[in-house]
């Protein structure tokens, strides 16, 4: 059961609620891998982190821009990770964790994914897995933006701390990603693991209120497509 968004004090609980069931995907992943007394890093301070942290009901280590962990316990690494990109990159000294986190944070790096996998792998023990979610980047609604010729990405917000999507994968593009960084894929799935009905954010970064109807009509015709056409993808990743 995914805790209440309620209990995540001083959230949106619009967001919380639109992202509810892509949590919920998250944490039976986590149940099916995770070892008692195990080591869990989330990639990212986010509500998930919270939802985690409650979940596997130990403290877990996190990883992101944020100075400070707001867990008040495990490890909180401050690291950017598109300073993989640098020549050469000064990286935080990780142990090896059974499971690692990294959802809907690809997108949001300049880096090359290869070089953010490569530094997962190393921090991935023999038997942990890495579960990497992202949006699909040939989503049925990108294809009809694209098709009547408007962009199907947000222009780059003018903030360093949340500057929207640099780039968005294919699934080919993440399996090869996948296999070049030494991993091999142990589950895919692609999911709408949304709930349309509540608040979220437009291409422009504005929030958006609650839809009842138009979101509820959006959830079924988003949830029946062909899963090649659907929003998200998740990856369970293991060690070749």
């Amino acid at each position: 059961m995914v805790p209440s968004v309620r209990a995540i004090r001083g959230s949106d609980t619009g967001y919380l609620a639109f992202h509810a069931p892509r949590y919920r995907y998250i944490l039976e992943l986590v149940n099916r891998y995770f070892p008692k007394g195990g080591r869990l890093l989330d990639i990212g301070l986010s509500p998930l982190s919270t939802l985690l942290r409650e979940h596997v009901g130990v403290p877990i280590d996190t990883l992101g821009l944020e100075a400070h962990n707001r867990l008040r316990d495990g490890t909180h690494y401050p690291f950017d990770l598109n300073t993989l990109g640098d020549n050469p990159p000064v990286t935080p000294n990780l142990p090896e964790y059974d499971v690692i986190v990294c959802a809907e944070v690809l997108e949001h790096l300049y880096t090359s994914p290869l070089q953010v996998l490569r530094f997962l792998h190393r921090a991935t023990s023999p038997a942990g897995v890495v579960v990497l979610q992202t949006p699909n980047a040939a989503s049925l609604f990108k294809r009809l933006r694209l098709l009547f010729g408007s962009h199907p990405y947000e222009m780059l917000r003018e903030t360093r701390s949340n500057p929207g999507h640099f780039r968005e994968y294919t699934v080919p593009e993440l399996r090869s990603i996948a296999a070049e960084s030494g991993f091999h894929v142990v589950e895919l799935s692609r999911q709408y693991y949304f709930d349309a009905r509540f608040a979220s954010m437009d291409f422009d970064g504005r929030g958006l209120g609650a839809r009842p109807l138009l979101g509820a009509v959006k959830n079924a015709i988003y949830g029946g497509l062909p899963p090649f056409l659907r929003e998200g993808v998740t990856l369970v990743l293991a060690k070749r």
